[in-house]
């Protein structure tokens, strides 16, 4: 940034060069426009008027002429005199042959000259530093325009891009220090999409090798540790599913299918899925709802997610509705467990969670894909307390739009 600081320095230094020349410039025109109306009277009155200067020379009497005492005393001495009036026209007096005569010289019509308005001149010195500011001012913008586009097509589809701004550019280390961060970012979703497939096929394989080798040894472990490992390769099972559903739905955005479906459709699905927890979720829907646009790969997954959770601290009721009008849309789930107690707003991020719960097995992913599939849909996740059942309430909210 130092030699932007320079080079900003030099161009205040020049810029005020230009405008302290500039202004003596002016006042140099201006004093030459003055010195332009400059008349020899002297000459005009020895005879020595050529034709280009045409005068009016009179005589009248001394008595005729009524003169302050210091402008009296001057004519008397020889001196020549100029009085101007109101309208800007000037008179010259000098004393004739004799006392009593005055000699008269005017009035002075002076030729007009051909001098540029001191107007122009003003208007045409700014307009010159507007210009210099200009050129000294658009390279920067068009090249944050640039690197604006660049980042707007990075953020649509993220891919290595290429360097757009030049090197002599002021902007050019923040560019720099971009298209590096650029490629690290890309790097990581690579390095995130191969973590996927190694869990998706490396972790699972043995994970189900070692389910079966325990079913077979069921009979020779005892019964508390055939629990806990069985717990572990579930707890293990777990977290892949969360992560996979994670890591499908971070980047969907851009490719979301909205189809309409109505909420009976929709939650005869989830239902359909929780069918061993029957006894303890209660699907309700109002039969006159309107139908809803949704992408609903990840809205099923947003809602499996929320029973899921609602499932770790439910005591003995779940509900799960679905209302649509013709503006807004809702699915909510609500449970009668302890609640959040005030910590709903920090269990949206990614990979946290609640350390006070003595339930571990969650691992913060649920809460926060259902939050972007939210967002996805123009629409929000809201976590307060039930009314209903005196636990949890989680509902999401968006507009009924295609």
């Amino acid at each position: 940034m130092k030699f932007q600081f320079y080079r900003l320095y030099a161009l205040l230094i020049l810029s005020s060069a230009l405008i302290i020349w500039s202004f003596s410039e002016i006042h140099t025109a201006m004093q030459q426009g003055n010195e332009s109306y400059q008349i020899d009277v002297d000459n005009v009155f020895s005879g020595l008027i050529d034709e280009q200067h045409p005068v009016t020379i009179s005589r009248i009497s001394a008595d005729n002429l009524a003169l302050p005492t210091d402008l009296n005393d001057q004519l008397n001495q020889g001196k020549t005199i100029a009085l101007t009036l109101s309208n800007r026209q000037t008179y010259y007096y000098r004393q004739g042959s004799s006392a009593e005569e005055v000699i008269a010289f005017g009035p002075v019509i002076h030729a007009s000259q051909a001098s540029v308005p001191r107007e122009l001149i003003i208007f045409a010195l700014y307009a010159s530093l507007g210009c210099v500011a200009l050129l000294l001012i658009w390279p920067l913008f068009r090249d944050l325009s640039k690197l604006q586009k660049t980042a707007i097509d990075f953020g649509a589809r993220p891919r290595k891009m290429p360097q757009v701004i030049n090197k002599r550019s002021a902007i050019y280390p923040l560019a720099k220090v971009y298209h590096e961060v650029t490629i690290q970012i890309v790097d990581f979703l690579q390095m995130h999409k191969e973590l996927s497939r190694t869990i998706s096929h490396e972790v699972r394989t043995p994970l189900a090798r070692m389910r079966f080798a325990l079913q077979l040894s069921k009979e020779q472990l005892d019964e508390k540790y055939w629990q806990r490992l069985n717990a572990d390769i579930d707890e293990i099972e777990q977290l892949a599913s969360n992560y996979l559903s994670f890591a499908k739905l971070e980047h969907r955005e851009t490719q979301l299918q909205k189809v309409e479906i109505s909420p009976q459709q929709f939650l005869k699905q989830i239902q359909d899925k929780f069918s061993l927890y029957q006894h303890k979720i209660i699907i309700n829907f109002d039969a006159n709802n309107l139908a809803t646009y949704i992408d609903t790969q990840s809205m099923t997954i947003a809602t499996q997610n929320l029973i899921m959770n609602a499932l770790r601290f439910a005591r003995t009721q779940i509900n799960v509705s679905f209302y649509c009008d013709g503006e807004r849309c809702e699915i909510k789930v609500e449970d009668d467990g302890p609640g959040f107690e005030g910590k709903g707003k920090q269990l949206l991020a990614a990979l946290a969670r609640d350390k006070d719960q003595s339930d571990s097995s969650g691992y913060g992913l649920g809460l926060y894909i259902v939050h972007k599939v939210a967002i996805w849909h123009q629409g929000a996740l809201t976590l307060q307390p039930s009314t209903l059942l005196g636990g949890a309430c989680l509902c999401i909210r968006w507009r009924n739009q295609d």
